[in-house]
């Protein structure tokens, strides 16, 4: 199953922050707000359309995030107001490579491939 992503700017004027749609074909079935800054990426939420939870496109989702935006860490705070309750919800983003860092805070490192290119780059 491939998920398209489609960028767009929020309205509320934060200077690097995206909020992004996910599609597969032309059913909306998530969006997720990301933060750009010169040292690491923001997730400040991903969410799946209620109609379409339950199918794994939350995982779809967050791999093609891993998968976009791997040439910078990428940070997060857990939602202690989530459904899935916190453990549940560390677990699901762990699978993802992402590092519990204590409190809500978690953190997934740039791709080292990436790392390695950025060092010949800034050479």
């Amino acid at each position: 199953m491939k998920v398209s992503i489609e960028a767009f700017e929020p309205t509320n004027g934060i200077p690097g922050e995206v909020r992004y749609e996910f599609s597969l074909g032309d059913i909306l079935i998530g969006i997720a707000l990301i933060s750009t800054t010169s040292e690491f990426y923001f997730l400040h939420f991903i969410t799946v359309m209620p109609d379409d939870r339950g199918k794994g496109y939350g995982s779809l989702m967050l791999q093609t995030i891993c998968d976009k935006f791997n040439d910078k860490p990428i940070h997060l705070e857990l939602d202690a107001s989530s459904p899935l309750g916190l453990d549940k919800l560390r677990a699901w983003y762990e699978k993802y490579g992402f590092i519990y860092l204590g409190g809500e805070n978690m953190v997934r490192e740039a791709s080292p491939l990436c790392r390695h290119f950025q060092t010949l780059w800034s050479r």
